[in-house]
């Protein structure tokens, strides 16, 4: 395992999640069918009076906010393609507004955010606040137009049609499970805010070792996802990846921070547990990084994760192996 980079190793089910390959944009036209809908967010009469001749003489449908609890109530009823949300309003910021979007929303949300507050600083801020992209005022009618069929293009490309979510209707999304396009979109945005801040990211894997008893695996499994719900964030993202363990996507952990949520795993399995699961049970668990030389790629960090589980599992389970500049393997402590 020291030294192999990613392109020598063994796709897995990990890997697995974006299909074998990389999500691509869509490039090809008709993203901005006439009629679809796009909610403007400004408390000032004029801008929105601004934007919605811009995008209304392009043949999108428009409906306008003057504040950030109107931007969540009109979302709600009139469920737009794209939002194009002023960061400073009444009642609630527009930042928070983004955050409280990209929450709510089933599938994927583009959110262009505007304002005159055009720094470096308030850039990231917004972007940090889970927006897609940044416009400073005053902008260029050509440009406002540019970015967002740029957004729809992206949203197109994830499989979002205008008006699936209105059909879908009101309510949180679905679990999130290996090869939904929810799961595929939620994995490449972290890695690309990664990259974009050069903030790290973890990835691990957690598997049901199998020497296991053959009756007993689903219920182990179910165990084995209240000790994750009880060891990670409402940021991070765990996913269902097979009938024996789940794929952790950890934003903002640096390699100290992984190896502790790896450990605490390790250990509450071994222990008794509560209902139908009387005594411990053992895992396996793989862990990548990124920032790493050998990631360059979502698919990188994904085949590296695979590689250490499938390492972890060799050693008789009960192991964590965590794959950095070289393969650390070891069995935690109880």
């Amino acid at each position: 395992m020291p030294g192999a980079t990613a392109s020598d190793l063994p796709s897995g089910r990990a890997r697995e999640a974006l299909g074998g390959g990389g999500v691509g944009c869509h490039t090809g036209a008709g993203v901005t069918p006439p009629g679809v809908k796009i909610l403007i967010a400004d408390d000032s009469a004029s801008d929105r009076a601004a934007a919605r001749g811009i995008l209304g003489d392009a043949g999108y449908s428009v409906v306008e906010a003057t504040d950030g609890q109107q931007v969540l109530e009109l979302y709600s009823r009139e469920r737009p393609a794209l939002v194009v949300l002023d960061v400073v309003m009444p009642k609630i910021g527009g930042l928070e507004v983004c955050r409280i979007l990209k929450a709510k929303a089933a599938g994927y949300l583009p959110v262009l955010m505007v304002s005159t507050r055009n720094s470096v600083n308030a850039r990231v801020e917004g972007l940090r606040s889970g927006a897609d992209d940044y416009l400073g005022k005053p902008y260029e009618a050509e440009e406002l137009r540019a970015r967002v069929e740029v957004l729809l293009r992206t949203r197109a490309a994830f499989g979002e049609r205008p008006g699936a979510a209105e059909a879908a209707g009101e309510g949180p999304a679905a679990p999130v499970e290996l090869g939904s396009e929810e799961l595929r979109r939620r994995m490449q945005e972290e890695f690309e805010r990664a990259e974009r801040y050069s903030d790290p990211l973890a990835c691990l894997r957690v598997e049901v070792d199998a020497s296991a008893e053959s009756g007993r695996v689903a219920e182990q499994v179910a165990s084995l996802r209240g000790i994750i719900d009880g060891n990670v964030r409402k940021i991070d993202l765990v996913a269902k990846i097979d009938e024996r363990g789940f794929l952790l996507v950890l934003p903002n952990t640096h390699f100290p921070g992984a190896l502790t949520v790896a450990e605490r795993i390790s250990r509450e399995t071994r222990r008794p547990q509560r209902g139908e699961v009387a005594i411990g049970f053992s895992v396996s668990i793989g862990v990548s990084f990124f920032p790493n030389k050998d990631t360059r790629s979502l698919q990188d960090m994904l085949a590296l994760v695979d590689a250490a589980l499938e390492r972890a599992r060799r050693e008789q389970g009960g192991k964590i192996c965590l794959f950095q500049h070289q393969g650390y393997l070891y069995a935690p402590d109880d």
